[in-house]
């Protein structure tokens, strides 16, 4: 599972290895949670945009949208593992747990070449700035 696995996973004091119980019933939590999910949703809306209009030979507006979809993925995936930190809270953050890796690639995630967040943020500062579409 990913990070939203694993962070309702702990939340709900399911995690194997986790040394507290549950901590569902606290409103922070949940709206937390909902900030998670809220990113995750926005990523994955975008993303699919961009496959469904993903072809050979794509337009420029095409390829925008595929930038924009690949560094918004990036960034809330960081988001998302920094706000499962912040919800679950330091324990969640032990080597045997899993978040703490899973914050690490998402954190560095977006500075993999080639397409790095950098790299796609200058592909799409100038795209449609020279050409029209």
């Amino acid at each position: 599972g990913g990070i939203l696995d694993t962070a309702a996973a702990y939340l709900r004091g399911e995690l194997p290895g986790q040394v507290t119980g549950a901590r569902r019933d606290h409103p922070i939590k949940q709206y937390g949670w909902a900030q998670m999910q809220l990113r995750y949703e926005q990523s994955r809306a975008l993303l699919y945009r961009a496959i469904d209009e993903a072809v050979i030979d794509p337009s420029e507006a095409q390829l925008a949208t595929g930038w924009a979809a690949a560094v918004t993925v990036m960034e809330h995936a960081a988001e998302v593992a920094s706000t499962a930190i912040r919800v679950c809270g330091g324990q969640s953050m032990q080597k045997n747990l899993p978040l703490e890796r899973m914050y690490r690639d998402a954190r560095l995630g977006s500075t993999m070449l080639p397409w790095s967040a950098e790299v796609c943020m200058e592909r799409l500062g100038r795209s449609r700035l020279y050409t029209e579409g």
